[in-house]
């Protein structure tokens, strides 16, 4: 079973890249823009990460990470907040972290290598 990646990112751009490199390495990706879409189809999907570009939860990552927790039954995915600049943010919640942006694609590569360890 592949797994699933959530990204909501208002970089058309940055959505297609990362989209076509996360599918090239069995993902299944959804790439969105739009918040209420994300959490909508979070519910049936059930990702296994959630990368999020900070702009849309920026001082409200743990509401956002327990909203999404609550909307999606018996799967809590992992969450990225991807940072616009390098920080040393601290959080409540032991399964959001904080990525600087330009080094997502090095935290993509960790979780696909981590994936094809387990399989």
């Amino acid at each position: 079973m592949s797994k699933i990646v959530f990204m909501l990112d208002e970089d058309k751009d940055f959505l297609k890249l990362y989209s076509a490199l996360l599918k090239s390495k069995g993902f299944q990706v959804f790439a969105t823009d739009n918040m209420f879409l994300l959490m909508k189809y979070a519910q049936t999907a059930r990702p296994d990460w959630v990368f999020v570009d900070e702009n849309f939860v920026f001082n409200h990552e743990d509401d956002f990470v327990h909203i999404l927790d609550k909307a999606i039954p018996f799967k809590s995915p992992n969450y990225a907040v991807m940072s616009h600049y390098p920080s040393m943010r601290q959080t409540a919640s032991p399964k959001l972290e904080f990525v600087y942006k330009p080094r997502v694609l090095e935290k993509v590569m960790q979780i696909s290598e981590s994936c094809c360890h387990i399989q």
